[in-house]
Formats: C-alpha cells, sequence, structure tokens
C-alpha cells in the first residue's frame, strides 16, 4: 500500500489517533495523585476541551464558512479529540498503576467505549454529544481524583461530596454553552441529562464496588514468611522465591509447613499527602464446593497519606489452609483499593530471600 493510501486512509480515524495519543502520552508522564502539577495540567486540559467545544459551535452559528472559520474548526475538533484523550488519562493513573487489573477493568471498559464511539460517530451533531459527554465524564473524574486531597479525607461522603460539585459545575457549563449555537440549544435538554446522568452511573458502580476507591492505589504489595518493622521504621521480609517459568505473570505460590503455618501479607498504599482514610486487610478463601469466596479476616488501619512509595501496613494469618487466597485493600471495608492473590500449598519452602529496601 502506498504512503499516500495509507495518509489518506489515516485522515478517517484522525480524532480517534490523537484521542488514544493524548491518553498514552499523559498516562506515561502525568504525577501521582495529589501532586500539584497533576491537578494543574488536569484542569487545563479540561478548560482547553471546554473553551474549544464553546468556540467551535460559535463558528458554526456564523454560517459563513470562510477558509479561516473552516481551518479554526478543524483544528478545534482535533484539539478537542487530543485534550479529551489526554483528560481521560486521569482515570488511568489509578487504573493501569494499581497492582491488580481485576479491580480496575470496568474504569478500562469506559475507556474502550469513549474510543469506539469516537471511531464510529461521524456527524457533528452526534460528535458534538459526544464530546460534551467525553467531558463531563473527564470533569467528573478529575473531581473525585482532587476532592479527597481537598477535604484530607477519603470517605463515601466525600465521593458524594465530589459528585455534587460535578453536577453543579456541569449544570453551569451547559448553560452557557447553549447561547453558542442553536444546535447546543437544541441538544441541551439531552446535555443536561447527561449531567445527571453520568455521574449517577459512575456513582452506582463506586457504591456496588465495582470501580475501586480513588485516589488511592496500591503501590506495592505481597505475601511473605516473616515481615519485621525495625525502629529505624524500615521493613524486612523474608519472600519466597518462586522458580516457576514466567513467575512474574502466574498467580504466586506460597508454601507452608506445620513447624511454620503463619502467612504475611504487606502492602503500601499511595495517597495525596495529609489525606486519612481507613484501610483494612481482608483475607478471604476461595471455596471451591461453593464455587465463591469467603471472608476469613479483616485487619483495620488508619492510613496517613503523603509518603512517596505509600503508606505501608502488614497483617498475619496465623493457621492457613491450601488452596486459592486472596487478600483484599480495601476503604470502610467496602471500597477496593487493590487486591493480591496467591495458591497456598502444603510442604518445605525451597529457597526464600530477604528483602527490605523496597519495602
Amino acid at each position: 500500500m502506498k504512503f499516500s493510501k495509507v495518509l489518506k486512509e489515516s485522515k478517517k480515524h484522525i480524532t480517534t489517533l490523537l484521542f488514544i495519543g493524548g491518553f498514552i502520552f499523559d498516562l506515561l508522564i502525568l504525577p501521582e495523585a495529589g501532586h500539584l502539577a497533576t491537578i494543574i495540567i488536569g484542569f487545563l486540559y479540561l478548560s482547553i476541551v471546554a473553551c474549544a467545544i464553546a468556540l467551535r459551535e460559535w463558528i458554526i452559528s456564523r454560517n459563513t464558512a470562510s477558509k479561516l472559520e473552516m481551518k479554526m474548526f478543524s483544528w478545534l475538533t482535533f484539539s478537542i479529540a487530543y485534550f479529551s484523550g489526554s483528560s481521560l488519562s486521569f482515570i488511568c493513573v489509578y487504573a493501569l498503576r494499581s497492582a491488580e487489573l481485576s479491580v480496575s477493568w470496568p474504569l478500562l471498559v469506559i475507556l474502550g467505549l469513549c474510543v469506539l464511539v469516537n471511531e464510529i460517530v461521524a456527524s457533528h451533531l452526534f460528535r458534538f454529544t459526544l464530546d460534551v459527554a467525553v467531558l463531563l465524564l473527564a470533569t467528573l473524574f478529575f473531581i473525585i481524583f482532587n476532592m479527597p486531597s481537598i477535604l484530607n479525607v477519603q470517605n463515601d461522603v466525600t465521593f458524594l461530596i465530589s459528585t455534587i460539585v460535578t453536577v453543579v459545575i456541569s449544570m453551569l457549563y451547559l448553560y452557557f454553552l447553549k447561547f453558542t449555537s442553536e444546535s447546543a440549544e437544541e441538544e441541551a435538554p439531552k446535555l443536561y441529562s447527561l449531567a445527571l446522568g453520568i455521574p449517577m452511573f459512575i456513582g452506582m458502580l463506586y457504591f456496588l464496588n465495582v470501580i475501586p476507591a480513588v485516589p488511592l492505589s496500591l503501590a506495592n504489595s505481597g505475601v511473605y514468611h516473616t515481615v519485621v518493622r525495625e525502629e529505624s521504621g524500615a521493613f524486612l521480609a523474608k519472600k519466597e522465591v518462586d522458580t516457576r517459568m514466567f513467575s512474574s505473570l502466574r498467580t504466586p505460590v506460597f508454601h507452608v509447613s506445620q513447624e511454620d503455618p503463619s502467612v504475611y501479607f504487606f502492602s503500601a498504599v499511595s495517597a495525596p499527602a495529609k489525606l486519612t482514610a481507613p484501610i483494612s486487610h481482608v483475607w478471604e478463601y476461595y471455596n471451591p464446593e461453593k464455587n465463591r469466596w469467603e471472608e476469613k479476616l479483616a485487619i483495620s488501619f488508619t492510613l496517613d497519606g503523603g509518603r512517596e512509595s505509600g503508606y505501608r501496613a502488614y497483617s498475619q494469618k496465623d493457621t492457613i489452609t491450601g488452596g486459592l487466597w486472596r487478600v483484599s485493600v480495601k476503604v470502610d471495608s467496602k471500597r477496593i483499593v487493590g487486591r493480591l492473590k496467591f495458591y497456598v500449598k502444603q510442604g518445605d519452602v525451597t529457597e526464600v530471600t530477604l528483602v527490605g529496601k523496597s519495602l
């Protein structure tokens, strides 16, 4: 296929490519939760998208279609696509950087649907509605992401405050947006519905524990044979060496013996400075006969945020049976931050290593 033909074909998908490009670029360079640069960058992205949508609609309302206006229309459309992708990268700051993909996958599905619809939609009216919907979604996650840092606490009340603030800001923006063009005014009722529907949908997922707690993320986790905290504050632990091929991609295996039946779970939870939250380690065993997870132990802590490598805590289960286990790190014993699965087998440990600096 000739380069010119490839270039011509790629122009049909330019908005989707820019959307994905903006997302990937910021996923790689964006700082962690609560960082001042993260807040400033996110606010700038959302402001650019909001202003670009309003300006593009105003140009359409003029109905003159001069060469300058046509160029501005194209550049504004491309800018909206790129910075919308960048804005949504905030979702994956804690989704892809979380330790367990099984906790974060609903957020990736939401992102994938945005990309898919962006590729399918062609007409201006539908694209206008899509652009506004993505802006409202990104605004919601941006506020949810940063509100705990403002209030210095993460709980259900903080989430509710975040959604209320989002709805108020969204309604005000849509009220002024409808004066930019006839299409914006005609679509206003539908957009108002989105301003209410999107926060309600995400809130439903949050309270059903389908999406993880934000802006917390599991920076480090593991199961160990011993964990000791020294007077200096450092943690030393003995970890079993997994000699299986592709062990980093497989569920860890933990061997226990009658002489040493204890298991230690260690976690480091990343959180913005000064943020506090009730954290718990919930130990669950998978019962193959009943085909369900059964809670066996829950140990609570109080998280104090701000440490660069995360708030560190460990819990111990004195006796454990063979089979599939998982330990979920939760807020209020409900909202999942991260999770680690592992198999427990009876038998002597072949090799252990001492770790400490990484904990």
